[in-house]
């Protein structure tokens, strides 16, 4: 087997570059609906769907690079940029979910759930 580069996913939100991930998950849900009779299978129904992405970061002593936890609170849309080698998927939704913490012996961290419009990578 070759060696290979692989991508190093990065991340934007309201076109700022993150520079403090530790992890990134993002997740795309069609909103397809199965359509089931009597013979089984019989096809699919549009649906609403959405995009999700669960965001790990480091907190640095002055703070989390961006305010999520007041964009969270005040409700507000925000654009988020995912950038996967050479496609991308921006989109406009909410951030629904801010946690913050530290453990014994362990840097402050934080993580983000953000849900946005659904929209392929371009």
């Amino acid at each position: 087997m070759a060696l290979v580069d692989h991508a190093k996913i990065q991340v934007l939100f309201n076109q700022t570059s993150l520079v403090e991930v530790t992890s990134i998950e993002k997740t795309t849900n069609s909103g397809q609906q199965r359509v089931d009779t009597m013979a089984g299978l019989a096809g699919f129904t549009p649906g609403s769907g959405d995009v999700s992405i669960s965001l790990g970061f480091a907190i640095p002593i002055s703070g989390p690079e961006l305010d999520f936890q007041g964009i969270c609170a005040r409700g507000e849309y925000c654009t988020a940029q995912v950038v996967i080698g050479s496609k991308q998927y921006q989109g406009t939704g909410k951030i629904l979910e801010v946690t913050e913490g530290q453990s014994v012996n362990a840097n402050s961290e934080g993580n983000l759930s953000w849900v946005g419009e659904l929209k392929a990578r371009e």
